[in-house]
């Protein structure tokens, strides 16, 4: 969320660690300086650092005048990448100059094959060449497609920025830190998800640790869940941060144009049909009142309960585990004592099963076969998709969770014991 904090985590971040040699030392001056209108004093910054199984942590204060470390910070190559990089080099002062220079006492730093293939695959093009002209510290970037070569002071702004990037990841030492701020500036939906792979498989290989910020819903849905951190504002503008949350979660925080009342967090997609099935059959007047949310793992749904019965979120919300997690005082549990899928498949009979094979426009001894070898494989996760696969056709896992969650709902939990699960979805709207 714009003005939570993002940007002076990254720069926090740049300035943990002193140069290896390779590159420049960032200090906390370098980002946090004091002007006419700022005066930075009394702060106080702890960097934690993992090495292997050892955790140190560095602290730097500034009382005053000038900042005071407790402890010399470890080496190792650190960049800096902010929202200038997409400037275009034909707005920059001086850029005629620069391109100057570079001409007349410059060198060629061609990109390898490898490197042209990360940028094509990226931006969708087929360059066939691409180079930097460097000279005292200034860099153009030139490429070279259709037979038609042309340089950064002609290129889009999200070209010229990804050619840079790539080039920059690349050559970084290995174990090197990236911090990189609006990773999706200037890049359209295909480019963006592009980049995030490209990234991803870079910092494997490098073993190097990236750190970004975004607001793209397309950069988010790349990461994988380990790789999410959302930081908000609550209504009392203090900050919160969660770990592991959804591309969905993060999205619904950031947007203001909402109208429903209440926020109900679970875990998975399956939980959320779950849910809404459940207000539908005992509260459904208040299925235009509420948006159901996916967020991830239960740790990450409870962790959340606990920010959200706090009054800390930026809505009104309130948090569903599935059954089989323990009970907690600042959560619901989903009906039963199992996981959905396993509660649901389950419990239904060879006669609620009949029920599930109209609803899906099928016969139900094939149904009844392809349900019963789906429910021997460990990870109950799969087995929609085992059964709508033993099925065959174009029948979709989503919707054979959805015809025996209906029929579970209305002929095996039935309207009452739905009702008393939704008396807490009741009192919670009544309180807002």
């Amino acid at each position: 969320m714009n003005g939570s904090g993002k940007s002076t985590v990254l720069k926090t971040a740049a300035a943990a660690y002193r140069s290896d040699g390779t590159t420049a030392t960032f200090f906390p001056d370098d980002f946090f300086p004091k002007t006419p209108w700022d005066e930075v004093s009394g702060v106080s910054i702890d960097f934690t650092s993992r090495v292997a199984e050892n955790t140190e942590v560095v602290t730097v204060r500034k009382p005053t005048e000038r900042w005071r470390w407790t402890a010399q910070r470890r080496e190792r190559a650190s960049y800096f990448l902010d929202v200038s990089r997409i400037q275009p080099a034909n707005t920059q002062i001086g850029y005629g100059r620069t391109a100057q220079d570079v001409i007349s006492r410059g060198s060629a730093e061609p990109l390898s094959e490898a490197q042209v293939a990360q940028l094509n695959r990226t931006l969708g093009r087929r360059y066939e060449e691409a180079k930097f002209d460097r000279a005292e510290g200034k860099q153009v970037g030139v490429v070279s497609q259709g037979g038609v070569t042309y340089s950064n002071f002609h290129q889009g702004a999200g070209e010229d920025s990804v050619l840079d990037l790539l080039a920059l990841v690349t050559a970084a030492p290995n174990k090197s830190l990236i911090v990189i701020d609006e990773v999706e500036a200037s890049l359209h939906p295909k480019a963006q998800r592009a980049l995030i792979t490209e990234l991803l498989r870079l910092a494997l290989e490098k073993r190097a640790q990236i750190i970004m910020s975004t607001h793209s819903p397309y950069v988010l849905e790349q990461l994988p869940p380990a790789a999410r951190m959302f930081i908000s504002l609550d209504r009392d503008q203090r900050r919160q941060v969660l770990y592991g949350v959804t591309a969905n979660f993060a999205l619904n925080l950031m947007d203001d144009e909402r109208h429903e009342e209440l926020d109900i967090y679970c875990e998975d997609d399956e939980a959320k049909y779950l849910i809404e099935r459940l207000i539908a059959a005992g509260l459904p007047d208040a299925l235009q009142r509420v948006e159901i949310t996916g967020v991830g793992p239960a740790s990450t749904v409870i962790n959340l309960a606990t920010v959200a019965a706090a009054g800390k979120l930026p809505r009104p919300g309130m948090c569903v585990v599935d059954a089989d997690q323990v009970s907690g005082t600042d959560y619901l549990r989903l009906p039963g004592e199992l996981a959905p899928e396993r509660e649901v498949y389950l419990g239904l009979t060879d006669e609620n099963w009949v029920a599930v094979a109209e609803r899906l426009g099928q016969d139900v001894g094939p149904l009844l076969d392809a349900k019963d070898s789906a429910v021997q494989i460990e990870n109950h996760h799969a087995w929609s998709g085992e059964i709508a696969r033993q099925i065959g056709g174009t029948m979709r896992p989503s919707k054979v969770w959805e015809a025996a969650t209906d029929v579970w709902v209305r002929d095996v939990l039935g309207a009452e014991a739905a009702k008393e699960w939704c008396e807490a979805i009741d009192a919670a709207l009544r309180s807002v």
